[in-house]
């Protein structure tokens, strides 16, 4: 009983806490206000066309943007949707997104909190679900009561995509307090993999991971690999679940990834470690591309993130 109560005035004050940080970071209602950035405005040009770039179609469908702020993808969202649905917390931040994006007959501005079990929204509702830098502050519990409803709200075969600054912070505003959560990739991939929703019929459905990826436009101009985005699809358990049972019981059980680690190095899962490593990539010109192309986060992602200044695209797995 007492656990109870204390966790419902932690949850409490966590709530209180961001609104009373964002109430604070959006008296300007700038794009640099909501970026906590003082290069927003350049970073914005760069970024938002290549996040865009990296979501599923959503031509004709139903988009639900949480933490929509002053609607910096909202308008973008709405040209190619059939509807919008943008939602924030903050009262003058839902406010100014309308009056900036309200010409788009599309799009339904909601002021609410995406933790409120007052906010109801059908289930299979949506096709797509975004987020840009949302659950960074939610707490650890919110996260995941958040990433159980979202997986009810999409529909089967729809998308969430959510994008989050990990690690450490990114911007450089200066704030007197930061509630902000700076999580390591894996507690998101987690915490979504682990999600469950049952049809009428008792069929369950999870979230299968498409890529995971970081922001190209922070690596560039801020030499900052840890602005990471995630894009997974709603499908039925038996399309997803075999595969997974391979990857966690098989090939990468812990005890298998220790046994690799014996062999190949720290963080090594791959033939050859860190110098197989440096000999396959030896005259890579990163001015040529910014992509890499990889799978699961490992050692040699990490050493040719580091050194080329590189994206990458991985499938990670907690």
């Amino acid at each position: 009983m007492a656990a109870a109560a204390n966790s419902i005035v932690t949850a409490v004050e966590e709530r209180a806490a961001q609104k009373s940080y964002w109430t604070e970071h959006s008296k300007d209602l700038t794009v640099e206000a909501m970026m906590l950035d003082s290069r927003a405005s350049d970073l914005d040009k760069e970024e938002r066309p290549e996040v865009l770039s990296l979501l599923p179609s959503y031509k004709g469908k139903t988009v639900l943007e949480l933490g929509a702020g002053i609607g910096r993808f909202t308008g973008d969202l709405a040209k190619e949707a059939g509807q919008v649905i943008a939602m924030d917390f903050i009262e003058s931040v839902i406010k100014k997104n309308e009056s900036i994006n309200g010409h788009h007959k599309n799009i339904s501005f909601v002021c609410a909190d995406v933790t409120s079990p007052d906010l109801k929204i059908d289930a299979e509702s949506v096709d797509l679900i975004f987020s840009n830098w949302l659950l960074m502050y939610l707490s650890d519990a919110e996260v995941e009561y958040v990433a159980a409803r979202m997986i009810k709200w999409v529909k089967v075969g729809g998308f969430i995509f959510f994008r989050e600054s990990c690690f450490h912070q990114s911007g450089d505003s200066k704030r007197k307090v930061n509630p902000t959560h700076y999580r390591e990739p894996r507690f998101y991939t987690k915490a979504f993999k682990e999600c469950h929703a049952y049809d009428a019929h008792g069929n369950s459905f999870e979230l299968s991971l498409l890529s995971c990826k970081c922001i190209g436009a922070y690596v560039r101009n801020k030499k900052n690999q840890n602005q990471i985005c995630w894009i997974l699809q709603k499908v039925k358990s038996t399309d997803d679940r075999d595969f997974q049972r391979f990857l966690d019981n098989v090939q990468y059980k812990n005890s298998g990834i220790l046994r690799y680690e014996r062999v190949f190095g720290e963080g090594f899962v791959s033939t050859g470690g860190i110098e197989t490593t440096r000999n396959l990539w030896p005259n890579w010109n990163s001015s040529r591309t910014q992509f890499l192309m990889w799978v699961a986060a490992l050692g040699g992602d990490f050493y040719m993130a580091e050194k080329f200044d590189a994206m990458w695209l991985v499938l990670i797995y907690p």
